[in-house]
């Protein structure tokens, strides 16, 4: 049998390549990305809802996933909520609290974190076993880790989501097989 990690980090590799996007960056980290990614669609495709975190810098690109992600895909559409939407002082709440509310709110989901790790809502993402983090200036072995001080981060966040939603678009159509 065919090791599933090896088939997505495969797979991955080869949109990366074929994709007009410069993402020679994202080759070179390709298996960080895969050992977080893959645990993301697999939940995804299982049903869970995600919850969307960003720290204040990323708000931007919180409603911009919101917006897209399932703008017109011919796919079923992606349970996805922001905090900010559910909790617009989501930024000074005691995330014990925040984690209570989403166990009664949701039956099962995934955490969706953006941002630097010293923001209050990076704690819920990264005690939490269920998260999908996207790190700045961090070192977390769980998280795909970024540089604020990268000049082309914001673009990186753009390309990172395409490939993230492209790859949803794989797993559900049966391009790639990753149970």
């Amino acid at each position: 049998m065919i090791n599933r990690d090896l088939v997505f980090a495969n797979w991955t590799l080869e949109l990366i390549r074929k994709n007009s996007m410069a993402l020679a960056w994202l080759e070179e980290r390709r298996f960080d990305w895969c050992s977080i990614a893959y645990r993301f669609v697999n939940n995804i495709i299982d049903g869970y809802s995600v919850i969307l975190c960003t720290d204040i810098q990323r708000k931007w690109f919180a409603r911009y996933i919101l917006q897209n992600i399932n703008l017109n895909k011919g796919r079923p559409l992606i349970p996805i909520f922001s905090i900010n939407n559910i909790l617009p002082n989501g930024y000074d709440i005691n995330t014990n609290l925040i984690e209570d509310m989403l166990e009664v709110a949701f039956k099962n989901y995934i955490i969706w974190y953006i941002g630097n790790t010293n923001h209050n809502l990076s704690k819920l993402s990264i005690e939490s076993q269920n998260s999908f983090i996207w790190a700045f200036d961090s070192n977390l072995h769980t998280a795909f880790n970024l540089n604020s001080n990268d000049y082309d981060k914001d673009i990186k966040l753009l390309q990172l989501f395409s490939v993230l939603d492209r790859t949803i678009d794989a797993i559900m159509f049966n391009e790639i097989e990753i149970k």
